[in-house]
């Protein structure tokens, strides 16, 4: 059984709480939900409109064709007619002209209120109790105003369905942005500074909220210029510190980055990435970031780049983050996209503290902030630590951090970073998580992708029998384990979200080229039965 539902209004009406709700709702029924939000850069008017996809099985991605539409104004009739089944059921407000199931919704309630009123016509749609619609409004300051809305609204609909019960164990229903908040904190986040910019705003937005539970600081600056010098301050001190942005304001802090490279400071930058160039469309996905995000800053230095492409990958490589940046003093990357950061899913994410030390110094002798080691990774102290002067440099500069000019000086410790690349490339060619293999394992027809197509290409993959490869680490790049598991294939796809193929130029140079490429750069995420279409 799954079903997909629709929910279609203005901006100010309660659209993407009306889904969250309703969505909770049958999680807490264990059901498995996915629910994608897609709304313009406007405050009140333009078109919103939520999907919610529900199973009882696991589902990831999203689908265009709704089994439900409820459409709140006569423009999310017009914009949805092309996702409506033969049998779709329309749910639509009295003041809409449209064959369907006609309530007063707009009547009901005012403003952000109508999500009550949406609810409770959903919950008596599908033979659900209204109890249970009152359970996920409980934490609403106008609790009881929303609980008679719900109520009035439910007497009002009329039920069209009864619903099969899961036997699933309640997930938790969570965002992208929420995982990635969790994650941070579970792998020692203190210092979270950032300013806002969509979609990387959602992570600003709860840690703020909850900086006391977690105890840890949160600060907005003027700018991201100011944001990434605030975060390389905090680290430099010893705070485990990380900031969160899109491609604009990642723009801005490269100048920095490549001063984070040149001191080895172990920051984290989460990059959220949106339609572009500039300002592009803001609150929609690409994954046009990509070469950026590898290449970014002048001179060599050494970074990590994790992809997460779903809730719990989000939670895992973010906590990871913090640690890894700790581990080899690099700024490491965390490369998002707007439809993983504020899509939910159901997810089985184990919170669990894990802080790994980092090599410190043992505090015999003089302390060289810059020791020439062999793995190219040098002792830690912070500010305040006895006997210890640290000195960060911007500037090349010698094992003491003292500025030099001098050609001998200059190389040793060039070839010292280029040490902590080998030890960074030798510690994940180690590992055998570095690439996420699903869909039809056996396949000689391949898929390769990345980040947030990784669900849906792995349900299309299981449905026509592609393998499905998909790096969860860009830098380094595991092109030995990609190359071992095409080894064999008769044909490989790669799918990615950007027009020029930054993801097949990566690849190309590797040595890898696919026969065939699917490429969409409408900044809509890829629906299941577009894939299905593309690849038949």
């Amino acid at each position: 059984m799954e079903r997909v539902i629709l929910i279609g209004g203005k901006a100010g009406e309660g659209v993407k709480e009306a889904a969250n709700l309703f969505a909770r709702v049958l999680v807490n029924r264990g059901y498995w939900v996915f629910t994608y939000h897609d709304y313009p850069s406007l405050i009140r008017g333009g078109h919103n409109f939520s999907s919610i996809r529900f199973s009882l099985f696991p589902v990831k991605s999203p689908k265009r064709k709704a089994d439900v539409i409820v459409a709140l104004d006569s423009r999310s009739v017009r914009e949805h007619l092309k996702d409506q089944k033969p049998n779709t059921l329309w749910i639509v407000d009295t003041s809409v002209n449209h064959e369907g199931k006609k309530y007063p919704i707009r009547k009901m309630a005012k403003g952000v209120m109508r999500s009550s009123a949406t609810l409770g016509i959903l919950l008596k749609t599908f033979g659900i109790p209204a109890e249970e619609g009152i359970e996920v409004l409980k934490e609403f300051k106008n609790f009881e105003e929303n609980r008679r809305i719900l109520f009035n609204a439910y007497e009002t609909a009329e039920k069209m369905e009864e619903l099969e019960i899961p036997e699933n164990e309640k997930g938790e229903y969570i965002s992208g942005s929420e995982a990635i908040a969790l994650g941070a904190v579970d792998g020692g986040l203190n210092v979270y500074v950032a300013y806002p910019m969509t979609p990387a705003s959602p992570v600003l937005h709860y840690l703020a909220a909850k900086k006391e539970e977690f105890g840890i600081k949160v600060v907005q600056p003027e700018n991201e210029i100011g944001t990434i010098n605030m975060v390389a301050g905090a680290v430099y001190a010893g705070g485990r510190a990380m900031t969160g942005t899109s491609g604009g304001g990642f723009a801005l802090m490269t100048e920095t980055l490549s001063m984070i490279g040149m001191a080895e400071l172990p920051v984290v930058i989460y990059e959220a990435q949106r339609g572009a160039p500039s300002t592009g469309v803001p609150t929609y996905t690409e994954q046009a970031d990509l070469l950026f995000v590898l290449f970014a800053g002048h001179g060599d230095f050494q970074r990590i780049v994790v992809a997460p492409g779903n809730a719990e990958e989000c939670y895992v490589l973010t906590r990871e983050a913090l640690n890894l940046a700790w581990k080899f003093q690099v700024p490491v990357i965390i490369l998002g996209s707007k439809n993983v950061a504020e899509s939910y899913f159901t997810a089985s994410i184990t919170r669990e503290k894990v802080i790994e030390e980092p090599e410190v110094w043992n505090g015999s002798g003089t302390y060289n902030r810059y020791k020439l080691t062999d793995s190219g990774i040098s002792p830690l102290a912070s500010p305040g630590t006895k006997g210890a002067v640290v000195k960060s440099n911007s500037y090349e500069h010698d094992e003491y951090g003292l500025t030099t000019e001098k050609p001998e000086v200059i190389a040793a410790m060039k070839e010292k970073r280029n040490r902590k690349g080998a030890t960074i490339n030798s510690y994940f060619l180690k590992r055998e998580d570095t690439v996420k293999v699903g869909g039809d394992t056996s396949s000689k027809r391949v898929i390769i992708t990345w980040g947030e197509n990784g669900s849906v290409c792995e349900e299309v993959g299981k449905e026509l029998g592609y393998k499905v490869v998909r790096p969860l680490y860009l830098e380094p790049f595991p092109f030995e384990r990609i190359k071992s598991e095409i080894a064999e294939s008769e044909e490989v796809v790669v799918v990615e979200l950007s027009i020029s193929g930054q993801f097949e130029k990566l690849l190309g140079l590797y040595g890898i080229t696919p026969t065939k490429r699917i490429r969409k750069y409408d900044t809509r995420p890829l629906f299941v039965e577009e894939l299905m279409e593309r690849l038949s």
